[in-house]
């Protein structure tokens, strides 16, 4: 006998959706489909309070012959919608899905993206608690993609709860904040989404990969730093140049999002030379006027020098940052001013010293 899911625990609050990430037969999909009803467990219990609506694929509710109409209206009486409710969500889904006159032809005679339309449209007509959605985020062009993270965003905001199955991890930093890693039928990791990811992109222990041997950061801060909003802040460290190189250092201040994913608040437009000859070099990084609202962030530094195959590119040597697992947590506080804030925005990498001189 094959078990597909064995041991599988997954809690979801309310008016959250939470990430399940895996690998092709890793059982992401039955887990969807056993949440949704489809199949039943042989042991255990599913239980879900509201009303559901679940993105699986077509063939949970007929057959390729059918008419995008008939889907549509067949997918929603499944869903308990009846008399005019009925109507109006068809042709909000005609509407949505930007089929035009192909509404009307069998499915069988679409592209993917024209089933992916469909599909989204129609699972996510109307508004439901609880949403059980597999993959389709990740397909369509990009026009199709920002409606489709619209609609999402609008249900979680109005309260809505949901499961997202999928191979697309930036799907799962934007709209969870807790995910799970699913190996053959097990949970084989879970925790904030991003700590997640890295699972799944990395294995165990692994982060970022680097260009070794020509720089590292050998001292930083790691505590969490409290900041007043508009007023001057400074984050020192220090760098180790180890081989003659172009050593220059990224700064970006981010917050994640949910239903957004990880947003950049502030950048460094251009990396700021630290040195070229190998020693010890002190540095700070400077926000003047810190310009964010009171919240929590993160700031992520890298070290880079230019691609020695390709100059229009950088080589990452050393850094911290979520993706790594170790960005630096910043805490911004009400400051001074009206707003807390102020524009314009400069930036300046000042470097102390060199050998431990001031």
């Amino acid at each position: 006998m094959f078990r597909a899911l064995r041991d599988v625990n997954i809690d979801v609050p309310k008016g959250e959706f939470v990430g399940v990430l895996g690998h092709n037969g890793s059982g992401k999909s039955t887990l969807l489909r056993t949440a949704g009803g489809i199949y039943q467990p042989d042991r255990g219990l599913v239980m879900i309070e509201g009303s559901l609506s679940g993105l699986y694929e077509l063939g949970i509710t007929g057959n390729r012959e059918l008419s995008g109409r008939d889907f549509a209206r067949r997918l929603l009486r499944m869903n308990g919608v009846k008399g005019s409710r009925l109507d109006e969500l068809v042709e909000d889904i005609e509407d949505f899905s930007e089929l035009g006159e192909r509404f009307n032809d069998p499915i069988l005679t679409y592209s993917a993206g024209m089933g992916a339309r469909l599909f989204f449209a129609t699972a996510t007509a109307g508004h439901y608690d609880v949403y059980l959605i597999d993959e389709v985020l990740s397909v369509g062009d990009a026009h199709f993609q920002a409606k489709c993270w619209r609609r999402i965003r609008e249900r979680i905001a109005n309260g809505a709860s949901g499961i997202l199955v999928t191979h697309d991890w930036a799907a799962v930093l934007k709209i969870c904040r807790t995910a799970h890693l699913l190996d053959h039928g097990r949970i084989s990791f879970s925790g904030p989404s991003e700590a997640t990811v890295r699972r799944y992109l990395y294995g165990d222990g692994a982060q970022e990969p680097f260009t070794e041997g020509f720089a590292r950061i050998i001292e930083r801060p790691t505590k969490v730093i409290t900041a007043p909003c508009g007023e001057d802040l400074s984050v020192h460290m220090s760098v180790r140049i180890e081989r003659p190189a172009n050593v220059s250092a990224l700064a970006v201040i981010e917050r994640l999002q949910p239903g957004y994913g990880w947003e950049t608040m502030l950048m460094s437009p251009e990396p700021v030379l630290i040195g070229q000859e190998p020693g010890d070099y002190d540095v700070a990084i400077t926000f003047p006027g810190l310009p964010l609202e009171p919240g929590d962030y993160q700031i992520n530094v890298h070290l880079v020098m230019p691609d020695a195959q390709d100059a229009s590119r950088r080589a990452v040597l050393d850094g911290f940052g979520w993706l790594s697992g170790n960005g630096l947590p910043l805490k911004a506080i009400a400051g001074r001013g009206p707003d807390g804030y102020a524009l314009p925005v400069c930036w300046k990498l000042q470097m102390l010293g060199e050998g431990g001189e001031a």
